[in-house]
């Protein structure tokens, strides 16, 4: 039979339109089906606070670190299509109590001497750790550029090579893959400063007391090899380039059209019927949503009930843990106290991401979370959006991106009870440190549960699925259906779900694309 298409995307978020992308560039008939009324998906903004209407809000993410060094952009020509990127230097910063403050510049020697103020042994050491981070980073990258399910000849050259150029590091290597954020930091610094700059960055991933988790340090390699690449006009500029570029190549994207059914009969994967009753045909159907939701999505008895019954059980959010984030509109400006004051040199901090929280706020943070309880004082980062792209804000007014990256997912009372509470103990804590949320005059908060409404994925995961590395590779989401041969002949997955997994790379889709390329072929 003739198909309306050759691929189904369902989700136009960032994987989603990459998929497309390439698959277009290929050849392929592609449509894009998404349920909301425009592209972005967790990449999405708008305005959204009735009381500032003139300011932008970015309710899920506000950087492409990941997708720099991926080739994505280049391939897809997305500055060609609008995409503009600014790099504040430093990018993030804590902030401590006292006033003092520790900057991540690009430089990785710019940041050991700022820690070297607070002690001359973390700044030996901290050189000495971005060693062990970029023998990771040597072995991480190649492995999640790649296809797992698919290693070329050259991809193995390249590991072997940045196993056996490491070797001497394998000790500390292994130490990293298997110990815990809050372990690593300790190990590695003294100062309480220095040590609170990792386990903030660290806890933008998840609990810093799981094993496993240090793998997050990998971001200092790639902020100091890449920077951090902050879109101007939000994340929704990199989706509008996306789609623009899609567009350019024939792509078609259907906005408002959401998926009651991924349909499969006959042991083969035939299309999606939308909400509406509308059945759209094709060879292949790629969910890039919540793969959990995707299967739940599929006709009933389509897949077979071991795989549903291990989808359902992979976690997404298991240890009831989930980010929090707020938009808070400002009709002042957004600026630090103190800490600017007593910097040293010329670092602007108001431009970077400031970090608050001490070790022992982070620690209690998470562990309150996982107890469903609102914490004693919070982990938080606050991104002073307008401060590096004067766009997001009417002139002399600000807008702030309120991150707090573990709540509790259930929360003993309910996030009704608990909503302004937590944000009214939040921004108490931030005012310490910054000048401008007296002046607040709207906000946009998001606890997790309304974030799964609203996205649809499951307990408000951001990552779809948590990383673990039982979850990793060919094993992401879960054994078996993580790998290049799809379970059904005709459907994939290629969101944050699967390999190499979250943040904002376009990795899973330009994955999910080469796996997809490669079955049509085999099929006609």
């Amino acid at each position: 039979m003739n198909k309306d298409y050759d691929v189904i995307i369902v989700g136009a978020g960032h994987n989603g339109m990459v998929a497309a992308n390439y698959l277009a560039r290929d050849g392929k008939r592609v449509a894009v089906i998404e349920r909301l009324g425009k592209v972005g998906g967790m990449t999405s903004s708008g305005y959204m606070i009735p009381e500032a209407p003139e300011h932008l809000v970015t309710p899920c993410a506000v950087e492409i670190i990941f997708m720099r060094g991926t080739g994505i952009i280049e391939d897809l020509d997305l500055h060609k299509h609008g995409l503009q990127t600014i790099d504040p230097d430093p990018s993030y910063a804590y902030l401590h109590p006292d006033g003092s403050s520790v900057a991540l510049f690009r430089d990785p020697k710019r940041t050991a001497d700022d820690m070297a103020r607070l002690s001359r042994s973390d700044g030996r050491n901290y050189l000495k750790f971005m060693e062990t981070i970029d023998a990771m980073m040597d072995i991480g990258l190649p492995m999640m550029m790649a296809d797992p399910g698919r290693y070329k000849f050259s991809d193995i050259t390249k590991l072997l090579g940045a196993l056996i150029r490491n070797r001497k590091l394998r000790t500390e290597l292994t130490n990293l893959a298997s110990g815990t954020a809050d372990q690593i930091a300790c190990e590695w610094f003294e100062h309480p400063a220095n040590i609170a700059l990792l386990t903030n960055i660290a806890g933008g991933v998840g609990p810093v007391d799981e094993d496993g988790n240090a793998a997050a340090y990998m971001l200092f390699g790639l902020l100091h090899r890449l920077g951090v690449g902050k879109p101007v006009g939000s994340l929704q500029s990199l989706s509008n380039a996306l789609a623009s570029s899609f567009e350019s190549v024939g792509g078609k994207i259907h906005l408002n059209a959401p998926v009651q059914e991924i349909v499969i009969q006959d042991g083969e994967t035939r299309g999606v019927k939308l909400e509406d009753g509308k059945m759209i045909t094709a060879d292949v159907v790629v969910a890039t949503c919540d793969p959990q939701t995707a299967y739940k999505m599929t006709t009933p008895g389509g897949i077979d009930k071991r795989y549903m019954t291990r989808m359902e059980h992979a976690p997404a959010a298991r240890n009831n843990v989930a980010p929090l984030l707020a938009n808070i509109a400002m009709s002042k400006p957004l600026s630090l106290k103190r800490h600017q004051e007593l910097r040293h040199d010329d670092a602007d901090l108001n431009k970077a991401v400031g970090l608050i929280g001490t070790p022992e706020e982070v620690r209690e943070n998470f562990s309150a979370a996982i107890r469903g309880k609102l914490p004693r004082r919070y982990a938080v980062s606050v991104s002073p959006l307008n401060n590096w792209d004067p766009s997001q804000a009417p002139e002399g007014q600000s807008i702030a991106y309120v991150y707090l990256p573990g709540v509790a997912v259930d929360i003993d009372g309910g996030w009704d009870a608990n909503k302004d509470k937590c944000m009214t103990d939040a921004l108490a804590q931030v005012s310490e440190f910054y000048d401008g949320f007296d002046s607040e005059i709207g906000r946009f908060v998001e606890t997790p549960p309304e974030r799964a409404r609203r996205m649809n994925v499951t307990n408000g995961c951001v990552v779809h699925i948590d990383f673990t590395s039982s979850r990793a590779g060919l094993k992401r989401p879960a054994y078996e259906l993580g790998g290049p041969r799809p379970v059904v002949p005709g459907f994939f997955l290629g969101g944050s779900g699967t390999h190499p997994g979250g943040g904002v790379s376009g990795l899973p889709g330009k994955h999910a694309a080469g796996r997809v390329s490669r079955y049509l072929k085999k099929k006609r």
